[in-house]
């Protein structure tokens, strides 16, 4: 073979190499159709998805939370002589609510007003004007529905200091918060709870009177001094006193994580049918800092509920008084028929992260106190007047004279709270 020959044989070959390979490449695009006719064509397994340079953010879901409230749990005598079982010695409070309980368990949290204290058995069981009911109380309320007792009230010292801190301890020990109160200054007089995923602060306040000599005076008895950081307090007496008062916890909460505020408020005039100028005041006051939810008591008759807005346009519900929930107030012991008629008030609000709380609706139950003698024993029952007027047949101890005055009670309640 002449070099000429062998010199094109040498070129020859890695053109042929060259030439295979480049075919070999086409027709391996083809098959995993790469070419430019179907690039984009993202039907194929193996073709990438769409790009996005930059994907828009994911919002956090809303959720809605339902809070519920009654008002003052008022135990005279009479109510835990209804409770007292002569058999067993012990003292069974769930009658008395076993017609409200599912109203009272169908919301997220639900809050009561203990006005009364805990000072056991030893210190002797009274109701008026100093009040010491039996720790079974508790036990009721909580197999009832309800999670949360105020306790930042004018009887909060009926039983004296010792009755004050036993309160505190027999509730946390039943399994119920307390708030409005602590026992000691590290702890907190409010608690927030994870709702939904949501942080709700529970904040309760209760009037008193400063002492020229310090101290304070709640309901004519004495709270000392060194006790007075223990209770959350308004002075009725000095506006901008008791807002500085509120904006302070108020602050705190929120420095814990809080993200709705829930203000329980005792204030206002006893057996007065409207709120008063500081009532209205505070409560304007209270909705400018930042309080979605406003649940009076005190006045043991009920008040209007209405919306206030916030300076954004933002609507917040302000029960002024849920009346009684349970006591022996009523027409035939104080002359006084409003103080046997009472509400569940129930708020649901929707919650987005990073946004203020939207009102979903604000509703009242209307609730009526039943009282009668069987077997020469009282029998006191919390009634929901709408249920009973749609069907008197479910409530055995209902007769037909107590219909006026459940509907009327059902009246009463749909006049006060028409603006919801």
């Amino acid at each position: 073979m002449s070099n000429r020959q062998k010199k094109r044989k040498r070129i020859f070959w890695p053109i042929v190499v060259v030439f295979l390979l480049v075919c070999g490449f086409f027709l391996g695009a083809e098959l995993l159709g790469f070419d430019k006719d179907n690039s984009n064509n993202t039907d194929h397994p193996l073709a990438p998805g769409p790009q996005v340079e930059n994907p828009p953010p994911v919002e956090d879901p809303s959720v809605n939370i339902t809070i519920a409230a009654v008002g003052d749990i008022l135990i005279h005598n009479t109510l835990y002589y209804a409770a007292y079982d002569p058999h067993t010695g012990l003292y069974d409070f769930s009658r008395q609510f076993q017609y409200v309980k599912p109203y009272l368990k169908n919301a997220d949290i639900t809050i009561a007003n203990l006005e009364t204290t805990l000072a056991g058995p030893e210190a002797g069981y009274a109701g008026y004007p100093t009040f010491n009911t039996p720790d079974s109380i508790v036990d009721a309320l909580r197999n009832a529905g309800v999670d949360i007792l105020t306790a930042a009230n004018n009887h909060r010292m009926d039983q004296g200091i010792p009755g004050f801190y036993r309160t505190i301890r027999t509730v946390r020990e039943k399994g119920l918060d307390i708030i409005g109160v602590k026992a000691e200054e590290p702890e907190k007089t409010y608690v927030i709870k994870d709702i939904n995923g949501v942080k709700v602060a529970f904040l309760n306040f209760g009037y008193a009177y400063p002492l020229a000599k310090g101290g304070l005076d709640i309901n004519g008895l004495f709270l000392p001094m060194n006790m007075t950081g223990l209770m959350d307090t308004i002075n009725p007496q000095d506006l901008q006193e008791s807002v500085q008062a509120v904006a302070r916890r108020i602050a705190e909460a929120k420095e814990d994580g809080a993200e709705v505020i829930v203000a329980c408020m005792h204030w206002g005039y006893e057996y007065h049918r409207t709120p008063n100028d500081f009532q209205q005041k505070l409560a304007a006051e209270m909705v400018a800092l930042g309080v979605n939810i406003i649940f009076g008591g005190h006045p043991h008759v009920l008040q209007p509920a209405v919306i206030l807005t916030d300076g954004e346009g933002n609507k917040v519900p302000v029960f002024y008084s849920l009346g009684n929930f349970i006591s022996d107030q009523r027409k035939e012991t104080v002359n006084d028929i409003y103080t046997e008629q009472g509400m569940i008030a129930k708020v649901t609000l929707n919650v987005q992260k990073g946004e203020k709380p939207v009102l979903v609706s604000a509703e009242a139950i209307p609730t009526w106190v039943n009282k009668k003698i069987v077997n020469q024993r009282f029998v006191y029952e919390v009634i929901p007047a709408t249920e009973a007027l749609e069907s008197l047949d479910k409530f055995p101890l209902l007769n037909t004279a107590d219909q006026e005055r459940i509907r009327f009670c059902r009246d009463t309640v749909d006049y006060l709270t028409a603006d919801l």
